[in-house]
């Protein structure tokens, strides 16, 4: 397996060769062309990936075996995950991830196009406006915290009254202080208690998803925070309210 794995990412021109035969079998001269390649190159790295089953030729064409189509699996969400911690390299190394089930950190590629924003320091106790008005214009809420912020109540009531449909996945202190900070009673908020150790934030709703984590030092970290607008991020938000 070690030699497996070895054989597919140590080298770019191989992974370009499985994308490029996840699309559709392609002949040699096709397939130079598509990897801007010279033939006698490709064929080195088409035998390399048949000798392992991942290749097979089909007359003048090569395609993904079935096995092969497995690797391009594993391996775009390989890529994918290697993207975005590279990406934001310093956001995963200096928060606490334990909050994030094993199964969802290895489909953190599905966070997409995500970007890291930072509040300025001085505003670390106000709601992002970005956040403000994604969620304003979104129907569907759900919000997980462990954690009180002053303008919660105010702008779940303005929500609510909107018709908005909101759930709160948040802690028991935390419940009773919101219940005492709306007194007014909404059909359309609904509220789910959490164990206290929930090391995170989240808001996702049918327009964006916002992700806030502690630090390693096992703070909350309100100065910065990772939002979405990828279909298969709402998807990864979802999953998560399903499980806390």
């Amino acid at each position: 397996m070690d030699k497996l794995i070895k054989l597919v990412i140590s080298s770019k021109k191989r992974i370009e060769i499985i994308s490029e035969l996840s699309k559709n079998h392609c002949t040699l001269t096709n397939l130079s062309k598509a990897l801007n390649s010279k033939p006698p190159n490709v064929i080195t790295q088409l035998k390399k990936l048949e000798s392992e089953g991942i290749v097979e030729s089909r007359g003048k064409t090569y395609a993904l075996s079935e096995f092969g189509k497995i690797i391009y699996e594993v391996l775009i969400g390989f890529m994918g995950c290697m993207d975005i911690v590279k990406k934001h390299d310093y956001f995963w190394k200096s928060h606490d991830t334990s909050s994030i089930p094993n199964y969802l950190l290895r489909r953190i590629w599905e966070l997409g196009n995500c970007n890291v924003i930072k509040n300025p320091s001085e505003s670390i106790y106000e709601l992002h406006e970005d956040i403000i008005s994604n969620i304003m214009s979104s129907n569907e809420i759900w919000g997980i915290s462990s954690v009180y912020h002053p303008k919660y109540s105010s702008l779940f009531s303005k929500l609510a009254k909107d018709g908005k449909n909101i759930n709160l996945i948040i802690t028991e202190p935390l419940s009773k202080k919101i219940v005492e900070d709306i007194p007014d009673k909404f059909d359309n908020i609904n509220l789910y208690i959490i164990r206290d150790d929930v090391k995170l934030s989240m808001i996702v709703t049918d327009k964006f998803l916002c992700l806030v984590l502690y630090s390693k030092n096992g703070c909350y970290d309100a100065e910065k925070f990772l939002i979405s607008f990828d279909r298969t991020a709402l998807m990864w938000g979802a999953d998560y309210t399903n499980i806390i």
